[in-house]
């Protein structure tokens, strides 16, 4: 017998990603909630945690309003990210 084994913090990100970027929608905590477990099966316990490392690290946007917060993420910003990431790359190789 095997014992299931759960997802990887970098599975659960690249999950949550999905959810941003296939629906294309601004989402309430709770929303995420609902559905991270539903669609993706990340664990409820875990969804808080991984959606505020993808905070952290910009890759998800989120802003407050009245007593409300709000998490949104558009494939477009994460295309412009990796294209400047790029030209940094680019222009210290040709430093070298």
């Amino acid at each position: 017998m095997s014992k299931k084994r759960g997802l990887s913090i970098e599975e659960k990100r690249t999950r949550m990603m999905e959810i941003f970027f296939e629906s294309k929608d601004v989402f309430q905590l709770k929303d995420i909630e609902k559905i991270a477990p539903k669609e993706k099966g990340i664990t409820s316990m875990s969804v808080k945690d991984v959606l505020q490392s993808l905070v952290d690290d910009g890759m998800v946007d989120t802003d407050r309003i009245g007593t409300s917060n709000y998490f949104w993420a558009f494939p477009s910003k994460a295309l412009h990210a990796r294209e400047r990431k790029l030209e940094e790359l680019k222009k210290q190789v040709c430093k070298v």
